[in-house]
């Protein structure tokens, strides 16, 4: 074979083997060019949960931990009771019912069973804990016996609920199969910076949604041929396999409009968010949905099934969030931050959220770390609670952490109250000034008083211009009058102690005994007045104050 002959069949070779690898494209960019150019697109519209029963409510499931010296280190999800052992209402899953049911409700009976009887049995006890609907017939009326304090009374009170609206002219409440979709959501703080001057707070907030699909969806059916490679199989059943994880990028993944479990996520209250700071992603994946058996000639093995796949969206992102903040207690106050987040576009029966674990155990440990400057953290809790959206009147999903935390005082008690009465101590020092000497009087009360009024711009740097005042309020305005008050006394004994110098003495006795002992008297009269009729907004330090 001569040389250019064998030149040339190495050129081809080479064109082709170099074509080949040319137009080869990486993995996860073939299946977003294939479910991009998929013509039906139905993904989109297919509920990810069939036909299931729907009562209306699901049960409150509470954080237990173990704790070693006090530090959670693990814990799970279990039904709250009270002291008496009745289950108590968690969710809402009519929204109709939010207007007639609440959380927090205690469930005394449905259909006249008591569930603390049906507890008892492990298996039905399980069927609570996962959805008590399945107790339940299709269909069958539902009839609920559930207990509430009155806010008014203060007294617990019965009531039956057995109808969506209360002039229904008969009971309308079914065990009702409905589908819906059920992503799993989840968000962490990881920081926040409360500023109670303009009413809000500033937070990073991760956020981690995970929608599970299954065969019916085109996106599973992609995901297991394109992501998905070096698989093995015994007969017709598959070993093992191995396969790539892909992200993207939020703009790219939501020009597929496909499965999105991010689609409709909003904060409420949010004022704004710094979009540039945002990192965000789409993680796509195969469900690795498995089981093991056993057989004779193979031995024990897993069997893998190629009919799931998860979409998970995750986020990182600066929000600025409107808080209501009620300062009549400052600067013994706590506060209550709510973070609520909620679906805004699909009405609860055809979406509901369920929160992992993750979400609580993250919380508790931000309550450990303790980082919101000025302020310790007491408490963390979350809810499920319905959004009745005044634009269009339908019930719709969320969920809301609140976090309890409590001023750190010491500042406020040490650099500004006690100064203030450290203050107050040298001015009314002025009466054991000989009343003759009634310049020297009034140059420490007036620069005392000059002082005082430094202190309350301080203050007002600090706090919004309230409608109402707070203890700190109360004490300034206090510190005024007990600073202003030595300067009328030294002008009245001066004009006395010619006329009668024994009254004078006489007056002046009283003053020294009983000026500055009455203002520390009237601070503490402030603060426990103030706590008493504010408790839920005080401090743990005053706890003293609000015992009745």
């Amino acid at each position: 074979m001569s040389k250019i002959r064998k030149f040339f069949i190495f050129f081809i070779c080479s064109f082709f083997f170099l074509s080949n690898n040319a137009l080869s494209v990486p993995r996860c960019e073939e299946l977003w060019n294939t479910i991009y150019n998929d013509k039906i697109r139905k993904d989109v519209n297919i509920h990810t949960v069939e036909k299931k029963k729907t009562i209306g409510i699901r049960l409150l499931k509470t954080w237990s931990t173990y704790d070693i010296e006090n530090n959670p280190v693990w814990g799970s999800w279990e039904l709250k009771q009270n002291n008496d052992g009745y289950f108590v209402v968690g969710k809402i899953t009519k929204g109709e019912l939010s207007e007639e049911i609440k959380v927090n409700d205690i469930v005394l009976s449905i259909n006249d069973i008591d569930l603390r009887e049906v507890a008892k049995d492990e298996d039905k006890k399980k069927i609570l804990e996962k959805d008590l609907s399945d107790l339940f017939e299709t269909d069958e009326l539902i009839k609920f016996k559930l207990m509430r304090k009155n806010i008014k009374t203060n007294e617990m009170e019965t009531f039956i609920v057995d109808r969506t609206y209360k002039n229904a002219e008969k009971p309308n409440i079914k065990n009702s199969l409905e589908t819906f979709d059920e992503p799993s959501m989840d968000f962490f703080v990881k920081s926040i910076d409360v500023n109670e001057k303009e009413g809000n707070f500033d937070a990073s907030i991760e956020t981690s949604f995970l929608q599970e699909i299954d065969e019916r969806f085109f996106l599973t059916k992609s995901i297991w041929d394109l992501l998905v490679y070096d698989k093995e199989y015994k007969g017709e059943k598959l070993r093992m396999f191995w396969y790539e994880r892909c992200g993207y990028p939020d703009e790219k993944w939501q020009k597929l409009n496909t499965e999105d479990p991010n689609y409709g996520m909003v904060f409420d209250n949010l004022i704004k968010e710094e979009r540039n700071n945002r990192t965000s992603e789409y993680h796509i994946e195969p469900d690795i949905n498995n089981h093991n058996y056993y057989e004779k000639d193979i031995g024990d093995e897993w069997e893998i099934f190629e009919n799931k796949a998860k979409v998970f969206y995750k986020s990182t992102g600066f929000y600025k969030i409107k808080n209501n903040f009620n300062l009549k207690t400052f600067p013994f106050d706590t506060q209550k931050l709510s973070i609520y987040l909620r679906h805004d576009l699909d009405e609860i029966a055809e979406y509901r959220s369920s929160v992992s674990s993750w979400t609580m155990k993250r919380a508790l440990e931000f309550k450990k770390q303790n980082t919101i400057q000025g302020w310790n953290i007491i408490d963390v809790d979350m809810k499920y609670e319905i959004y009745d959206d005044p634009n269009d009147f339908k019930y719709k999903d969320g969920y809301k952490l609140e976090i309890l935390i409590e001023r750190k005082s010491g500042y406020y008690l040490f650099k500004i109250i006690l100064p203030m009465i450290l203050i107050l101590s040298i001015c009314w020092s002025a009466v054991w000034i000989d009343p003759k000497e009634i310049e020297s009087r009034l140059t420490i009360t007036i620069v005392c008083l000059l002082s005082l009024i430094a202190y309350n711009f301080v203050i007002d740097s600090e706090l919004p211009k309230l409608e109402y005042l707070t203890i700190m309020d109360y004490i300034i305005l206090l510190s005024y009058i007990y600073a202003t008050i030595p300067n009328f006394l030294s002008i009245y004994s001066f004009q006395l102690y010619k006329k009668n110098k024994k009254l004078t003495e006489k007056y002046e006795l009283i003053e020294k005994k009983f000026g500055l002992p009455s203002y520390i008297f009237f601070i503490f009269l402030i603060i426990i007045v103030n706590t008493s009729s504010n408790p839920e907004y005080t401090s743990s330090m005053f706890t003293w104050a609000i015992m009745k």
